[in-house]
């Protein structure tokens, strides 16, 4: 009469007993990365992305992958999707573009004006991805991967954006919806350029441990044959291809081509030179680069703000942030072109990667003012 009881309290043990070692065995389980950033977006709720994808031990696109508090729809991401994608751009009304390296951040609204094109259909140089306020330029590095993400937004809005990261999960570019107006429009491109894959594991390539090799001591004749092109260049973008002809870094070249066509400034020199520009209402291009995308901003500056580590400038639909403490040294160079001597102030880190680079705006074809040489001529020289 006993072994009924017996086996019940047996069975109930042995329930007890798995549970006991379920629970012990998800306790050595490894929490997931989901997991690991919602433990984290609790204790830190304003950290951004890149932050705290640095502090998880993994890349941005990695951690976007994952999906916690958003959706993330993977897009297609090869080349001719991405000209394609932005070619779609218009479509979307009123938009902020976002392009960033690790210090600063450039941010510009507005709605962006189909790509001008010859009678071959070709885009018209110096037209860019995009046109009109959004003006954007691709790098050489090659993309990696594309996401669709719509989220709660601080103000408790929706947020929709397209975002895009290189073959690191590095952020490359971002565009946000800024519009209600146009959010079928943006479910639409998504739709469209949504990848049929969406469950494969997210592939990044690991960061490079160091910078491609540049020679390291130029002999006499490199140094004259660098000057010679120097004088000879007509327009600016003609000294990127000098540089992998001689094999030479940009700051190496800078400091073989003369005192009177570059010389280095001090850090301060940033801040200088904004609020310069800002108190004389002087017009300046703004470039900030990561790689896979430069982003310009061409106009004034209205207001400019220190909050902790940042330095902001501002405008009417424009946003620079500097990480002030990471602005090293900076350069002062002047490039010979077909319209005259071209100025630009270049600012890098202590690792000598550039950071941001400031031109006077102009027409095509037009020279600098002279208000913005005599700006650049005050900046303390190191």
């Amino acid at each position: 009469m006993n072994r009924p009881k017996q086996t019940t309290r047996l069975h109930t043990l042995g329930l007890l007993l798995a549970a006991t070692l379920a629970a012990a065995g998800c306790a050595n389980t490894a929490p997931t990365l989901a997991q690991r950033w919602s433990q984290l977006h609790q204790a830190q709720p304003k950290l951004h992305p890149r932050d705290a994808a640095r502090q998880l031990g993994v890349s941005e696109a990695q951690l976007l992958a994952a999906g916690t508090t958003w959706q993330a729809t993977r897009l297609g991401a090869d080349a001719k999707e991405i000209q394609a994608l932005y070619e779609h751009l218009p479509e979307l009304g009123r938009i902020k573009a976002i392009t960033r390296n690790d210090d600063v951040v450039l941010e510009r609204a507005g709605e962006v004006a189909p790509i001008r094109r010859d009678e071959q259909g070709r885009a018209v140089p110096g037209t860019g991805l995009a046109g009109g306020a959004i003006d954007l330029r691709f790098g050489a590095a090659q993309w990696g991967s594309a996401f669709a993400v719509v989220q709660p937004g601080r103000d408790g809005k929706t947020s929709r954006s397209l975002q895009f990261f290189d073959r690191h999960g590095q952020a490359v570019h971002k565009i946000y919806l800024d519009n209600d107006q146009h959010v079928a429009d943006f479910e639409r491109l998504v739709g469209q350029f949504r990848s049929p894959d969406q469950r494969a594991a997210l592939q990044v390539e690991p960061l490079p441990t160091s910078a491609p090799s540049v020679r390291g001591n130029p002999s006499s004749a490199d140094i004259a044959e660098l000057r010679q092109s120097w004088q000879e260049l007509t327009d600016v973008h003609q000294f990127p291809r000098l540089l992998r002809e001689l094999k030479l870094s940009r700051e190496q070249a800078l400091e073989l081509i003369g005192s009177q066509s570059a010389w280095r400034i001090g850090p301060q020199a940033l801040q200088l030179l904004i609020e310069d520009a800002r108190s004389r209402h002087q017009p300046i291009m703004v470039f900030v680069s990561n790689g896979g995308m430069t982003q310009i901003y061409s106009g004034l500056i209205d207001q400019t703000a220190i909050k902790g580590e940042w330095y902001n400038a501002s405008a009417a639909d424009f946003e620079l942030h500097v990480r002030s403490g990471a602005i090293h040294h900076g350069w002062v160079v002047r490039r010979p072109t077909d319209h005259g001597i071209v100025t630009s102030v270049e600012f890098y880190d202590a690792a000598g990667r550039q950071l941001v680079n400031f031109f006077s705006r102009r027409d095509r074809g037009q020279p600098e003012t002279e208000q913005w040489r005599r700006m650049v001529a005050d900046l303390p020289r190191t």
